[in-house]
């Protein structure tokens, strides 16, 4: 189970660890770049990178102690339940940095996340799905009504209207069969919603989900 959870999270984006220009790197302030890392849940390892930007492009050896510092007191703000949950909601990759802080309760939490994160992506599939094939179904008909309305004008040439009569089938088969697959779209859709929905009732009153729950509230 915990393996089919992970598989929806993302890569986590390391920020712009090897993008740091000569002026960053002269003025940085290891301590707060340290605490944004910490505060995203990113690895250690996402200092490689400016390390060497900056050795190269400023002859600059960042600041390990402040860094390693601010880093420890944005992991306090992290390892929490709720960003835990907020994490995974997103989609986003638990890099394993809250051990020693609850890690157990932060990965509860993050897993229930991307349990959150699986659902909206089912939904957003579904919705998507009968969106297009309605919009399929319309084209095909103004196609259907093109082709028709060349069929039966004066001006058009007997063996044109042979091409025509096998378009305007060709498109007749294929709206039916988008048609047909339309209730299946639409049963689809509903029980994405109806799973999402359960879902929301069955954590709505844990404290660490709320903020998350009440954004994809407003967002569906």
């Amino acid at each position: 189970m915990r393996a089919l959870l992970l598989a929806f999270a993302l890569l986590a984006v390391s920020g712009c660890a090897g993008g740091m220009s000569k002026k960053q790197c002269l003025y940085a302030d290891w301590r707060a770049i340290g605490y944004e890392d910490g505060a995203a849940g990113r690895d250690a390892s996402a200092m490689s990178g400016r390390r060497a930007a900056c050795a190269d492009r400023a002859r600059v050896t960042p600041d390990m102690e402040a860094y390693l510092q601010g880093r420890e007191e944005g992991l306090g703000q992290f390892c929490r339940p709720a960003s835990g949950f907020d994490h995974g909601a997103r989609g986003l990759r638990y890099a394993g940095v809250c051990g020693g802080r609850n890690e157990e309760a932060f990965v509860a939490a993050y897993e229930k996340g991307l349990m959150l994160y699986g659902l909206m992506q089912n939904l957003d599939a579904a919705s998507s799905a009968l969106a297009n094939a309605h919009a399929e179904i319309d084209a095909l008909e103004r196609r259907i009504a093109v082709a028709e309305a060349a069929l039966i004008s004066p001006a058009t040439p007997h063996a044109e209207r042979v091409e025509l009569l096998v378009e305007i089938r060709s498109l007749h088969q294929r709206r039916e069969k988008v048609r047909d697959a339309v209730d299946d779209l639409v049963r689809d859709l509903d029980r994405a919603e109806a799973e999402l929905e359960d879902f929301r009732r069955e954590n709505e009153n844990r404290d660490y989900a709320r903020g998350a729950l009440r954004a994809t509230d407003a967002a569906y």
